[in-house]
C-alpha cells in the first residue's frame, strides 16, 4: 500500500485506489499519517475530530480506527493501540512526505558532492509527488499546520532546484517557470534572485532590474518592509556591470535554448534504434519521426536520450512538451496551452503570445520559419493533438512520443518500440541492481528479466526493489511469479506497471474495454479474431475491428498475420480490471463460449483431416463461427494454429472442474497430436480426461481416453501397461455397443503387439479388426485394419500376402481421395519393395509417399518416408542423395519428437554411412539409436542398430565383436521376424552380403529367393 499526503489523502494498491470510508476515518487516517511512528493521544484524536465532541466521542474513534486498522492491515502497515491512544508503523518508503523528504536530502549530498545533475533529478523527483495541497478538503488544527510546514519545505526545494538547474546553464526553460512562481509568490526573495539571475544570464538585464522594483514595491506594501541583503546585493551587482566586451574582442557564445528533461544516466540498449534515429535525423532530417509502444517500453527514455545526443545538430534549441495524453487524472493538453508552452520555449514573452489559439499557431509558423529546432511532443493522445504543433519549417524536425500508432499523420516516419532483447534487459537490470549481485546468479537473472516480459519499466522498477533490499536474485524472482505479489514488486511511488498500462485502457470506449478485459481469459498464448468474437459473443467482424484498435493503442501485440497476444504484465492488468468490473458468473459465460469455440473447432477440422478418429457428439447448443476452410490442408493448419490454446483450455479445464471440455478436448485433439508426431503432454492430457469422463459417468469418454492413454504408453514403450488399458477401453466399446471403437481398439491394440515384438498376437488382432469392419460394412476401417494387417505379414515374411493387401488398400484411398490413406499404403509397399530387393519400385512409392506427406502436412508420414528412402537410394549406390535425405529424415522426426521414426532414420543414416566408409560416424549413429531403442522399449530398432555395429566391427576386422552384434540381434528380433534373416545370413558367412550393408546393386539375390521360398511356405 502507497499513502498519499501531498495533495488530497489517497491510498494506492497495485496502482490502483483503495476506498477509504467517511470524512471521520480519512481525517483520523491523516493525524495518524501525520505523527507515523508516535503515538498519537485519545485527547488529541478527539479535539481535532470534533469542535464540540459528543459523550460518544471516545467510542467513535475506536470504530473510526478499527475501520482504519482494516485497511492499512492489507496494505501492510500496522496499526497498534496504547493505553493513551493509537500508533502507525509503515514500511520504509510507503509515505509519499517521507520519500520527498529523503530525496531532498539526498540532492543535498548529490549537490554537495559536485553532482549538480543528480541533485536536479532528485530533486524533481521529490516535487513529482506532490499533487496538491497537502490532504486537501481536510481540515483541522495540525493537519492546517503540518500542510503549512510542508508547504513550506515544498518551496524550499523548488527554490534550490531553480538554483541548481540555473548552475547547470539552464536559462530559457527555467525563465518561464521562475515568471509564473514568482508571481504566484511574490514575497519569496530568493525565488526572485533566482529569476533576476536567469534573466541576467540570458542577457535581459533590464528585465532583472524590472523585476526588482516589481519585488521593491510588493514587499513595501505588503509588509511595509525593503527586499533583504541577497536582493539588494544583487541588485547593486546588476548595477555595477560593465557591457559585454565587443564582439570582435570576446566571441560571444550562443545559448542554446533546451527544455528537455535530464537524460536517464542507466540508459540502457536499443542501440540500433538510437543509431537509426540519430543518423537519420541528423543527416536526412525527416521532418516527423513517431516512437510508439506500449506503456512502459521506453519510448519517452528513447526520445529524450536521442534529443540530447543531436543537440550540435540543432543550434536553435531543442523543445519539450508533455502532451498528458495518458496521464492519471488529467485530460490531455490542449493545441492552444502546448503552443503557449513551446512559443515561451523558443524565447517569445509571455506578453507577445496571443491568447487565440489559431493566432498562436500562426505566430508558432512564423517563429519556426528560419529556426533548426527539435521539437518533442511527449504522450500525444492522437493526431489530432499533434497535427496544430507542427511546426512547418524544412530546418525543424519532430519526435512524437505515443502509445498509440499515429497514421494519420502525413509523412511520419514510425518507430515501433518492442521489449527489450534479452542480453540488452539483462544489462538494464544489472545497471540497477549492481553487478556484482547480478552476475551471483546469472540464471535467476535471467527468470527476473522473463518474468518482467522484458518491459523496461518493469524491469527498472523490480531492480531498483531489489538493490534497496538484502534480497536474493533468486527471492525477487520468487515474488514476480506470485501475480498478486507481482503487483507490488511492481509498484514504486506513486508508479506501478499496472497502472501505466492501465491509463491506456482507461481512454477506450465501453465496448472496447470490455474485450480487452475479457481477452486476459484466453488460456493459451496467442489468438485470432474468431476466438475473440465467441470470447465477446459478438460477430467476427466487430472483433477484429476491436482487435486492431487495442493494436493502435499498443494493448495488444501481433508477432503474425491475424493472430494476436498480450504481453505478460499487460494480461495481468486486463485480469485485475476484470475482476474488478464483471461478475464471476460473467466471466464465465464468457469463458464458456471460448472453450465451446476450441471444442467446435477441433471437432469440425478433425472431420475430413483425421477421417479414422472416433467421433462423437460434443453436444454443444450453438455453433460458433470458424475461419473458412477449403481444404484437409487448411484443416491441418489450423489445427497446428490453435493446437497449443487447446491444449492449455483442456488443461484449464481439469484444474476447474469442467469435465466435458477437459475429456472431449484431449479426445478431439489427439488423433491430431498423434499425425504430426507432437507427442507431448498427451499422457497427461488422457490421464485428466480420464477422470473428468469418470467424474461425469460417461462410458464412452472413459473409453476414448483409455484408449489415448494407451497410445501415450505405447510412444513411451511402457507395453504391459498398455495392453491393460486397451482391454479395458475395448471392453467398454463392447459393452455400449460402440463396434467402430471396438475396431479403434483392436487396431489400438495390434500396433502396441507389434511394437512389443509380439507378432503373431498382433496379426490376431487385426484379423479380428478386418472381421468386426466387415461384420458392420466399414469400408474405410477394413481398409485401415487390412493394411495393418499387410505389415504384419511383411514383417513375418510373407510377401504375396502383403502385397495383394497393399494393392487393395492402395486402390480404395485412391478411388475416395483418402491422401493420408494413400501415403500409409505407399509407405508399406515401399518397404516391401525393399525386402524383395526391387529398390526401383521401392524409390517410386517412396517419392510419391514423401511429396504427398509435404502437401497435406503430414509430419509423421514425411519423416517415416525420408527414412526408408535414403535406406533405398543407398541400396541403388545414390550415396550422396541417401546422405541428404537421411540428415532430413533424422532432423524432422527430432524435431517431432517421434522415437521409433528417429530410430529408424538413425540407423538408415548409419548405413549409408558405412557404405560411404565413415566407420566413426556410423558407429556414433549406430550406439545413438541402440540408446534411444533402449529408453523406448523398441526391440527392432536396437536388433537393427546392433546389426549396424556388427557391421563396424566387420570393416575394422573384429570378426569376434562383430559376430557377438549379430548375434545380439537375432536374440533381439521377435521370433518369425523376417529381418532376423540379415544377421543370420553374416553369422552363416562372414563375408555374405545383407540387406543392410549392400549398396550400388540389387540386394542379395540368395537371400531374396531363401524369403520368397519362405513366403510361399
Amino acid at each position: 500500500m502507497d499513502y498519499r499526503i501531498l495533495g488530497p489523502l489517497e491510498l494506492r494498491s497495485a496502482g490502483r485506489p483503495v476506498a477509504l470510508g467517511g470524512e471521520r476515518q480519512q481525517k483520523l487516517l491523516a493525524l495518524l499519517l501525520l505523527g507515523t511512528g508516535t503515538v498519537v493521544s485519545f485527547d488529541r484524536l478527539i479535539d481535532e475530530l470534533w469542535e464540540d465532541p459528543p459523550q460518544t466521542a471516545r467510542r467513535q474513534v475506536c470504530n473510526a480506527a478499527a475501520a482504519v486498522r482494516r485497511v492499512v492491515t492489507g496494505g501492510g502497515g500496522r496499526l497498534t493501540t496504547s493505553t493513551h491512544g493509537y500508533r502507525l508503523d509503515l514500511p520504509d518508503g510507503r509515505l509519499d512526505a517521507d520519500l520527498f523528504h529523503a530525496q531532498v536530502r539526498d540532492a543535498e549530498v548529490a549537490a554537495g558532492e559536485g553532482m549538480p545533475a543528480q541533485a536536479v533529478a532528485l530533486l524533481q523527483s521529490a516535487l513529482d509527488l506532490w499533487r496538491g495541497p497537502v490532504l486537501a478538503g481536510l481540515r483541522s488544527a495540525s493537519i492546517d499546520a503540518a500542510a503549512e510546514g510542508l508547504r513550506e519545505q515544498r518551496l524550499q526545494a523548488v527554490e534550490r532546484l531553480a538554483e541548481l538547474r540555473l548552475e547547470l546553464g539552464e536559462v530559457a526553460s527555467l525563465l518561464g517557470e521562475l515568471t509564473g512562481q514568482v508571481a504566484e509568490h511574490p514575497l519569496r526573495e530568493s525565488l526572485r534572485a533566482t529569476l533576476m539571475r536567469a534573466l541576467d544570464r540570458a542577457g535581459r538585464r533590464g528585465d532583472a532590474l524590472t523585476v526588482f522594483e516589481q519585488g521593491r514595491r510588493a514587499l513595501a506594501e505588503e509588509l511595509g518592509a525593503d527586499p533583504g541583503p541577497e536582493l539588494r546585493s544583487l541588485h547593486a551587482e546588476l548595477l555595477r556591470a560593465q557591457p559585454e566586451p565587443e564582439p570582435e574582442r570576446r566571441p560571444v557564445v550562443k545559448v542554446r535554448p533546451s527544455s528537455l528533461p535530464f537524460d536517464i544516466p542507466d540508459f540502457t540498449g536499443r542501440e540500433s534504434e538510437v543509431d537509426w534515429l540519430v543518423e537519420a535525423i541528423g543527416t536526412r532530417s525527416p521532418a516527423i519521426v513517431t516512437i510508439e509502444g506500449m506503456g512502459g517500453i521506453g519510448k519517452t527514455a528513447l526520445a529524450v536520450h536521442v534529443a540530447h545526443r543531436l543537440e550540435d545538430r540543432f543550434p536553435d534549441g531543442r523543445c519539450y512538451v508533455d502532451l498528458r495524453g495518458f496521464t492519471a487524472d488529467t485530460t490531455p493538453m490542449t493545441a492552444g496551452a502546448a503552443l503557449e508552452s513551446l512559443l515561451r520555449q523558443i524565447g517569445v514573452p509571455a506578453e507577445e503570445i496571443p491568447v487565440d489559439p489559431a493566432a498562436r499557431r500562426d505566430l508558432w509558423l512564423a517563429e519556426m520559419a528560419h529556426r533548426r529546432v527539435l521539437v518533442v511532443l511527449d504522450n500525444a493522445a492522437d493526431a489530432g493533438q499533434v497535427r496544430p504543433l507542427l511546426p512547418g519549417a524544412s530546418g525543424a524536425v519532430v519526435l512524437i512520443v505515443s502509445r498509440c500508432h499515429l497514421m494519420a499523420i502525413e509523412g511520419a516516419v514510425p518507430v515501433s518500440l518492442d521489449v527489450l532483447p534479452a542480453d540488452d534487459a539483462v544489462a538494464l537490470f544489472r545497471r540497477i541492481a549492481g553487478p556484482d549481485r547480478a552476475d551471483a546468479e546469472p540464471e535467476a537473472v535471467a527468470d527476473v528479466i522473463s518474468l518482467c516480459g522484458r518491459l523496461p519499466l518493469a524491469i527498472r522498477i523490480a531492480a531498483s526493489r531489489f538493490c534497496r533490499r538484502p534480497w536474493s536474485v533468486a527471492h525477487l524472482a520468487e515474488q514476480l511469479r506470485d501475480r498478486q505479489r507481482r503487483a507490488r514488486a511492481f509498484t514504486a511511488n506513486d508508479l506501478s506497471v499496472a497502472g501505466v498500462l492501465a491509463l491506456s485502457y482507461h481512454h477506450l470506449a465501453a465496448d472496447r474495454q470490455e474485450l480487452f478485459r475479457l481477452l486476459a481469459l484466453v488460456p493459451g498464448a496467442d489468438f485470432d479474431a474468431y476466438a475473440a468474437a465467441a470470447l465477446a459473443g459478438v460477430p467476427v467482424y466487430d472483433a477484429q475491428d476491436v482487435l486492431e484498435e487495442l493494436v493502435e493503442c499498443n494493448l495488444l501485440m501481433q508477432r503474425r498475420s491475424d493472430r494476436y497476444c498480450l504481453h505478460d504484465l499487460v494480461r495481468d492488468c486486463a485480469r485485475d480490471l476484470a475482476d474488478e468490473a464483471d461478475a464471476p458468473s460473467e466471466l464465465d459465460t464468457a469463458r464458456r463460449r471460448l472453450f465451446d469455440y476450441y471444442l467446435h473447432l477441433a471437432d469440425v477440422r478433425g472431420r475430413r483431416s483425421l477421417p479414422g478418429r472416433r467421433g462423437f457428439g460434443t453436444g454443444l447448443t450453438w455453433e460458433p463461427e470458424l475461419p473458412a476452410s477449403a481444404s484437409e490442408e487448411d484443416d491441418i493448419r489450423q489445427l497446428r494454429a490453435e493446437y497449443k490454446n487447446m491444449v492449455a483450455v483442456a488443461d484449464y479445464a481439469s484444474a476447474h472442474g469442467w469435465h466435458v471440455h477437459a475429456w472431449q478436448l484431449p479426445c478431439l485433439l489427439t488423433p491430431y497430436l498423434t499425425r504430426v508426431g507432437l507427442r507431448s503432454g498427451v499422457l497427461e492430457l488422457s490421464r485428466n480426461a480420464l477422470k473428468a469422463a469418470q467424474a461425469l459417468g460417461d462410458r464412452c469418454g472413459e473409453s476414448m481416453a483409455l484408449t489415448n492413454i494407451a497410445f501415450a504408453l505405447r510412444e513411451a514403450g511402457r507395453h504391459g501397461e498398455v495392453l491393460e488399458f486397451l482391454d479395458r477401453a475395448i471392453a467398454i466399446s463392447r459393452e455400449l455397443g460402440d463396434l467402430p471403437a471396438a475396431i479403434g481398439g483392436l487396431r489400438d491394440l495390434g500396433a502396441s503387439q507389434v511394437q512389443a515384438g509380439m507378432l503373431d498376437d498382433a496379426a490376431t488382432s487385426f484379423a479380428e479388426a478386418v472381421a468386426l469392419a466387415r461384420s458392420i460394412g466399414d469400408q474405410r476401417a477394413e481398409v485401415n485394419s487390412t493394411i495393418d494387417l499387410g505389415f504384419v505379414d511383411c514383417n513375418l515374411g510373407r510377401y504375396r500376402e502383403a502385397d495383394a493387401r497393399f494393392r487393395d488398400a492402395l486402390a480404395m484411398h485412391q478411388l475416395d481421395g483418402y491422401v493420408g490413406g494413400e501415403v500409409v499404403v505407399l509407405i508399406n509397399i515401399g518397404w516391401l519393395a525393399q525386402l524383395r530387393g526391387r529398390d526401383a519400385e521401392a524409390a517410386v512409392a517412396l517419392e510419391r509417399a514423401v511429396r504427398l506427406s509435404r502437401e497435406i502436412g503430414m509430419s509423421r508420414g514425411e519423416g517415416i518416408s525420408l527414412a526408408w528412402l535414403g535406406v533405398t537410394y543407398r541400396r541403388q549406390g545414390r550415396i550422396a542423395d541417401a546422405l541428404a535425405v537421411g540428415r532430413e529424415a533424422l532432423e524432422s522426426a527430432r524435431r517431432m519428437d517421434l522415437r521409433e521414426p528417429e530410430g529408424d532414420a538413425l540407423n538408415g543414416l548409419a548405413e549409408t554411412c558405412l557404405a560411404a566408409g565413415r566407420l566413426r560416424e556410423a558407429e556414433a549413429l549406430l550406439w545413438n539409436a541402440e540408446e534411444l531403442a533402449m529408453a523406448g522399449a523398441l526391440p527392432m530398432v536396437r536388433a537393427r542398430a546392433h546389426e549396424g555395429l556388427a557391421h563396424v566391427a566387420a570393416r575394422r576386422g573384429d570378426l569376434a565383436w562383430a559376430r557377438t552384434h549379430w548375434e545380439r540381434a537375432v536374440a533381439l528380433y521377435p521370433d518369425g521376424a523376417v529381418d532376423a534373416e540379415n544377421p543370420r545370413a553374416h553369422l552363416g558367412d562372414a563375408g555374405a552380403e545383407c540387406m543392410r550393408c549392400v549398396s550400388g546393386q540389387e540386394a542379395p539375390r540368395a537371400l531374396t529367393v531363401v524369403r520368397e521360398i519362405a513366403s510361399v511356405g
